[in-house]
């Protein structure tokens, strides 16, 4: 723990980005005001992920759409906001700026929000995460430049939580909340989040009917999470079990409060793993086009990845396959008996 002589006074955490990273920034953030690192923390990010950091104590959260990410919502209304927000950060004079990209585009957001100083990390040449992100002008001087052999994002957090405020390490809520459904008397309860960003990270239709089809014989209760704009695609997936499982159609929020009451979710790599993690929900990731370990959720989750042939493999969500005979194998490698394989193996661990 920092003397507290050391400490920040206010701290900026900017969490520019997607809802997968803005969950695992604020497990990030929680470590980081546990440790002390400062007084006082601003949150800046957008409106939909505010929830994840209300909880945090002495923590205001501010909020804007951003020009980076998949989904930017940047009109000309939302970069005045923007602008706005920037602005009243600059006003509360933040002592130091933090983010968990690397990217220059979030040192750009530094300057504006007038911190003193900006703390960021860096990726070694070759780190995969380095390949989706810019630096054109250069890397910056990163706090702590993360090997590429350390490939996963949670052991990269991990380690510039380290550097900026050591202390012994504690486990984390998630871990502690991961058999929270021991020893309940009910069936198995099973979460399923078929969606993702990207068409190439989707499983076949089929592998999910047949998964559902299987658990359904198994006496399992099922849970289907999706947003608002799903129900319909969750109807057309489910077909004929539609009656017998459990739609969860809500908002991010609730979406989130809703997870924590499965024992064990199945999803693809998507925000919804991490989610699972922060609510300390066992889960089972099909994986993609990404290293089997980059996005992989500490204690709590499993990955299932193949290559499926594919000579591009891992080829990070950027596929060249697209179109051929061969596309999306990585993806479609995954069997559904894998799938149920690994949900009864985590089930028996959360209950």
């Amino acid at each position: 723990m920092l003397n507290p002589r050391s400490r920040e006074t206010l701290a900026c955490l900017i969490v520019s980005r997607n809802l997968g990273d803005a969950v695992i920034q604020s497990g990030f953030l929680k470590s980081l005001v546990e440790r002390q690192y400062a007084e006082r923390y601003v949150v800046w990010t957008r409106p939909q992920m505010a929830f994840l950091f209300r909880d945090m104590p002495q923590c205001e959260v501010v909020c804007s759409q951003f020009p980076v990410g998949t989904r930017k919502d940047f009109s000309p209304r939302e970069a005045i906001r923007f602008f706005r927000t920037a602005r009243r950060i600059r006003r509360c004079a933040p002592t130091v700026s933090i983010d968990l990209i690397g990217d220059f585009r979030e040192r750009i957001f530094a300057r504006l929000a007038g911190s003193r100083r900006h703390v960021h990390i860096g990726w070694a040449r070759g780190h995969p995460f380095s390949r989706i992100i810019r630096n054109p002008f250069g890397t910056g001087s990163p706090t702590i430049t993360i090997p590429a052999h350390t490939i996963n994002i949670y052991s990269a957090y991990q380690l510039i939580l380290n550097a900026l405020a050591p202390g012994a390490a504690q486990s984390s809520a998630a871990e502690r909340a991961g058999t929270a459904h021991s020893g309940v008397a009910r069936r198995p309860r099973i979460g399923l989040h078929p969606f993702a960003s990207q068409e190439c990270k989707l499983w076949p239709a089929e592998n999910w009917g047949q998964l559902i089809g299987q658990l359904l014989d198994e006496e399992a209760e099922i849970w289907a999470f999706g947003a608002p704009s799903d129900r319909q695609a969750l109807v057309r997936l489910l077909g004929g079990a539609a009656g017998r499982v459990r739609l969860v159609v809500e908002d991010i929020e609730s979406f989130s409060k809703e997870l924590g009451s499965v024992d064990v979710l199945v999803g693809l790599d998507s925000f919804a793993i991490h989610l699972a993690w922060r609510e300390g929900v066992r889960s089972v990731m099909i994986n993609a086009g990404n290293p089997p370990g980059f996005w992989s959720v500490p204690s709590l989750g499993s990955v299932l990845a193949n290559s499926g042939g594919c000579s591009h493999y891992p080829c990070f969500n950027a596929p060249r396959c697209k179109g051929s005979r061969g596309e999306y194998a990585c993806v479609k490698a995954i069997s559904v008996a894998q799938v149920l394989e690994s949900v009864k193996a985590a089930t028996q661990v959360a209950r």
